[in-house]
């Protein structure tokens, strides 16, 4: 009979359990929360130099980007309060020069670097109007020389970043929103290395990192 008695409200338990654990999906929908956000933002972006090293064709130097402004947008598709995924698009024209290890420094013209990256944004903290997070994100990067002749070249690329979004009105449908980034791409470094084994000698190249960071702020809408 104890056995029968306690069988009732542990049922009961369970089935309250199963009932209140909802999908994130569906409390988002019933509580009418967006699910989705547009954030254009403007920017401003530093880094991006290059060591090259002497060979048949480049003599050893530095290329190195100019410090300009930046601009992009952000969609992002919200999977629970805490967590968006984002599709981050950034775009800088600049300019690159050559620095030569031997002296002087000519002028290349025109160069834009284009960031598309798949990532997620993540919020802490106990504030209903100040959310600051932390991103992550991975892509490609299009390198855009505007030298004629000289054709872009797409290279794997990612970011961390850090920085807070301030909710605007009592909806909170809007917000203001500040980043800052560090963009990583790996690129062919123009150094060999050679070693051998029992099969024989080979040269590999090896990998320079083309770094770059980024402040900026924006207006974001969710809807």
């Amino acid at each position: 009979m104890l056995r029968l008695s306690m069988a009732g409200p542990l049922v009961v338990a369970g089935l309250a359990c199963v009932l209140g654990t909802r999908p994130v999906e569906a409390q988002l929908e019933e509580t009418h929360e967006p699910r989705f956000e547009l954030t254009p933002f403007v920017g401003y972006q530093w880094g991006g130099s290059l060591e090259t090293f002497a060979n048949g064709v480049t003599p050893s130097g530095e290329l190195e980007l100019s410090d300009e402004a930046s601009y992009g947008g952000i969609l992002g598709f919200v999977t629970t309060p805490e967590s968006v995924v984002e599709i981050t698009y950034l775009r800088e024209d600049a300019n690159i020069s050559f620095n030569r290890t031997a002296g002087g420094t000519t002028e290349l013209g025109g160069f834009a670097m284009n960031y598309l990256q798949l990532g997620g944004r993540f919020e802490f903290g106990n504030s209903p109007k100040l959310r600051p997070f932390v991103t992550v994100s991975a892509g490609i990067n299009i390198l855009d020389p505007k030298t004629e002749g000289i054709d872009s070249d797409t290279k794997f690329s990612w970011s961390l970043g850090t920085g807070a979004r301030y909710k605007l009105g009592e909806s909170g449908r809007a917000s203001l929103r500040f980043d800052a980034r560090l963009w990583v791409t790996p690129v062919p470094s123009g150094d060999y290395g050679v070693w051998c084994d029992f099969y024989g000698c080979f040269a590999a190249e090896g990998t320079a990192w083309v770094t770059q960071g980024t402040l900026s702020g924006g207006l974001g809408f969710s809807f």
